[in-house]
């Protein structure tokens, strides 16, 4: 400001001011001398000064405020667009520990089971586990294929029908007369069967009998114990997902117990275009019914071309990708798109970012899980803690006690 009034003083002192002051004054004096005595003319030129000196104020008043004037739209404008960028960045990355891909599988297909097919991703030697998940498969099944009597302690199963599309996949685990004893070895803790199209027909040893059909959610807890049998319903290619989910040791040995719900009774919901089925879990607001004695959520996504999704996960929880159909950037919004059939595991993080940008519809499962951290040790359908706990189940089933008591009895109608 002490720079601005010397050059304005600089200004008015020079000639052309000076020039300007004086032709100012020289007219009053030309003008008033005629009629105004001595005393008045120097009355009159002494008012001339204060006017000067006022219209000097008023124009340094004036400079004081048009300086910041013209100077602060620019800041205002720069903060402006700090502040876009700021709520930009915001939008493209809502989380502060944003999860990202550290695995990437590509589920290949492999014969499994009595005439099945499966793409098998959770459970190979890739990715042996991925606590509390052991299992996942992607399946086709045609009859007379299928998964007939088998049994099941320590974990649950949980098989969802899909609507629409191709289907999901599945490997039901089986006793060593129906699998190579390398599978039977690697069977584990908890199964989510989705079927995309079909329809599977479940019955077990204690009476409990029903056709899943598209859209409808069957979460078993084997607890103790289940034999049981899940066989194609219908003609042509059944298909479908199975994920295997451990128990704690707390909860292995309680009673076996089912949670049904029909394709009208699944928790939905829809965001900016995003359409989602809870199968366990909450997204947009919407909680699932299921209960999980494993903390699990499990979302069935459907993206439209252009969309974009910010899912929260759980800290601490692990969580894993499916993709079903189409392709998706997924965690970072400069990563490679990703297709069909791969099983994307998710490093640490508070939540999962998910971009179409592809000319077709996305559509993927989003599964997560409260880590047991408890030792694992499986033997075919039997998941337990320690070799002796498993020594014993197998004892409990062919000689039929402690939870296996109708096995020896019981046979399938399928």
């Amino acid at each position: 400001m002490t720079t601005t009034m010397m050059r304005l003083r600089q200004h008015l002192a020079s000639p052309i001011y000076t020039s300007a002051i004086a032709r100012i004054g020289n007219r009053a004096h030309h003008h008033r001398l005629p009629i105004a005595p001595p005393q008045k003319l120097r009355t009159s030129t002494a008012t001339q000064n204060k006017l000067l000196l006022l219209l000097i104020v008023l124009l340094v008043c004036f400079l004081f405020f048009l300086i910041p004037t013209v100077l602060l739209p620019p800041a205002r404008t720069m903060s402006s667009s700090s502040s876009s960028a700021s709520d930009a960045a915001a939008a493209s990355a809502p989380f502060e520990k944003p999860r990202a891909v550290v695995k990437k599988l590509l589920a290949e297909s492999q014969p499994e089971g009595q005439g099945a097919t499966v793409r098998r991703s959770i459970g190979r030697h890739e990715l042996r586990n991925l606590d509390p998940f052991l299992m996942l498969d992607e399946f086709s099944v045609s009859k007379p294929a299928g998964f007939p009597d088998h049994p099941h302690r320590g974990f649950e199963t949980v098989t969802y029908m899909l609507e629409v599309r191709p289907l999901y996949s599945s490997t039901l685990c089986l006793p060593a007369a129906f699998c190579p004893r390398e599978l039977f070895a690697q069977m584990s803790a908890s199964a989510l069967l989705v079927g995309l199209q079909g329809a599977f027909t479940h019955q077990d040893f204690a009476g409990h009998k029903g056709t899943i059909r598209t859209g409808d959610v069957q979460w078993m807890t084997a607890g103790r114990g289940i034999v049981h049998s899940e066989m194609p319903a219908g003609d042509g290619v059944q298909k479908g997902l199975q994920l295997w989910i451990n128990l704690s040791s707390k909860d292995k040995m309680i009673e076996p117990r089912y949670q049904e719900l029909q394709s009208k009774d699944i928790s939905r919901a829809e965001k900016d275009g995003v359409e989602v089925r809870i199968i366990a879990g909450e997204a947009f607001g919407v909680r699932s019914p299921v209960y999980t004695r494993t903390p699990t959520m499990y979302m069935d996504f459907t993206m439209p071309p252009g969309s974009e999704l910010h899912q929260p996960v759980p800290e601490g929880w692990n969580a894993f990708v499916y993709i079903i159909d189409g392709e998706g950037v997924f965690g970072r919004e400069k990563s490679a798109a990703v297709g069909a059939h791969h099983c994307l595991v998710l490093g640490p993080g508070d939540g999962l970012s998910v971009w179409n940008r592809s000319g077709a519809p996305l559509r993927f499962a989003l599964v997560g899980g409260q880590p047991l951290g408890e030792p694992v040790v499986q033997h075919g359908p039997f998941v337990m803690n320690s070799r002796a706990e498993i020594q014993q189940a197998m004892e409990d089933y062919y000689y039929g006690k402690n939870g296996f008591e109708r096995a020896s009895q019981w046979t399938s109608s399928a």
